[in-house]
């Protein structure tokens, strides 16, 4: 293999971070992504609230077809 290419593992774990002028511009902090892995149920329903609905939900996810949520 070509030693200047990427094997297909070291591609598909490859970061490449934003540069700090574009982070400063971003919508979502550190303590957003905090609040999420927190409590995800509590983060996407807080979420949810934000939007207008015709019929307010009464659950984040339904598992009624486990193991994939709706």
């Amino acid at each position: 293999m070509d030693k200047n290419r990427m094997s297909i593992d070291e591609y598909e774990c490859a970061v490449y971070p934003p540069s700090a002028e574009f982070a400063a511009q971003a919508n979502a902090t550190a303590d957003l992504y905090a609040e999420a892995e927190k409590d995800p149920l509590a983060f996407w329903a807080e979420q949810a609230r934000r939007l207008h609905w015709h019929t307010p939900f009464t659950e984040v996810l339904d598992w009624t077809d486990a193991p994939v949520a709706k």
